[in-house]
């Protein structure tokens, strides 16, 4: 229960920090309501940005850190079993291009 609320606490010191530093006591309602909205946008934006873009960026850097670790081209190796497998099977028919 302690944790719930100093949870609401840390909520409410952060409203009210964005309340003071915004000037939302000087709009109208309509005002904050159009500013609230744009900002609440802004925020649900980053955040599937995040959730999109992160892990391929995280999956990007590890294979670089790998790289810089080891000297070994993790994509080579994948590069060269493509290669391999085209080699080997030839080309399908019925691929559906023209």
């Amino acid at each position: 229960m302690n944790s719930m609320k100093s949870l609401w606490e840390f909520i409410k010191k952060w409203k009210y920090r964005y309340e003071v530093t915004m000037p939302l006591y000087a709009m109208t309602p309509m005002e904050q309501l159009i500013l609230n909205s744009l900002f609440f946008i802004g925020v649900v934006f980053l955040a599937i940005a995040l959730y999109k873009y992160a892990p391929v960026q995280i999956q990007l850097l590890a294979e670089r850190a790998y790289y810089y670790y080891t000297g070994v081209d993790s994509s080579a190796s994948l590069d060269h079993d493509k290669a391999s497998s085209i080699q080997a099977g030839g080309l399908s028919t019925g691929t559906g291009y023209i």
